[in-house]
């Protein structure tokens, strides 16, 4: 990508199963901590493996969002929402300093299947559509990341959400940054947010895919080691602000490190994902 404009990280942010702060993380990180626990009702309803990150319960009425915001919110948008304030905070920016059109946000955004399957039993048991509720289609479709975020945080640029499976939110950040190095956004918050519920995990366990390893949760993720089963899912949010680092260094902002290349390949006709 070749362009005058240096891209520069300036605040992160993330809720996962290691804690819903950056000190928390660190923490079980340098401690060598997992996140990793069992859901026993996945085996009760015929799920071969109950391993899953164990995340904390958002709390979004505490960050000052009432029923109306939260009725478009599903798993997804909750955890990003999180991330996405976290990240502004530690970059030093307010709304006000984001709320322009020179600022953008694009996440990656793999699935919302549980407000899918909701307003499908609601319809199957009242016989009519008219009993889902407003909420659920803007719960249910994949932009419903940016939809709301762009919503709450005043976002006036760009704004999208990508979907390519575990790669998602490695896009988003590569968006982020052609979008700056090609000047037509200052700033992008970028990042990747993921639902952990039952609903979009029984196809994936049907695939035989996950660990199954449940005498050892804390050691079933081992993608490297010569014995190791299969993944563990999880869920969660995190968040990258980028901006120019002109700009960025301008406003004092802290830098943690620059990203200096984005690149993309497909196996075609080799791999589905």
């Amino acid at each position: 990508m070749n362009s005058s404009f240096r891209v520069a990280i300036t605040g992160l942010g993330i809720f996962s199963c290691l804690g819903s702060s950056l000190h928390e993380v660190k923490e079980a990180l340098l401690q060598g901590k997992s996140g990793i626990g069992l859901d026993r009702n996945r085996e009760k309803i015929g799920f071969r493996s109950s391993l899953t990150g164990i995340l904390p319960k958002p709390n979004l009425k505490e960050m000052g969002l009432h029923r109306k915001e939260l009725r478009t919110m599903d798993e997804p948008a909750q955890y990003a929402y999180i991330a996405a304030k976290m990240a502004l905070e530690n970059a030093g920016l307010s709304l006000k300093d984001i709320q322009n059109p020179r600022w953008g946000i694009v996440f990656g955004n793999d699935s919302t299947v549980k407000p899918t399957v909701e307003a499908l039993d609601i319809l199957r048991k009242d016989k009519e559509t008219r009993f889902i509720g407003s909420g659920y289609i803007f719960r249910s479709m994949n932009s419903t990341v940016t939809m709301n975020l762009a919503v709450l945080l005043g976002i006036e640029g760009a704004s999208w959400t990508l979907s390519s499976a575990c790669a998602s939110g490695a896009h988003a950040i590569g968006q982020g940054v052609m979008l700056i190095r090609s000047g037509l956004q200052d700033g992008v918050l970028v990042g990747g947010a993921q639902e952990v519920n039952i609903e979009s995990m029984a196809s994936f366990d049907a695939l035989g895919a996950f660990s199954t390893r449940m005498d050892e949760p804390q050691k079933a993720s081992r993608p490297f080691d010569a014995h190791r089963d299969g993944l563990v899912p999880s869920g969660g949010g995190a968040c990258l602000v980028l901006e120019n680092w002109e700009k960025a260094k301008k406003r004092g902002a802290p830098i943690y490190a620059a990203i200096e290349g984005y690149g993309f390949s497909t196996r075609s006709g080799k791999h589905l994902s």
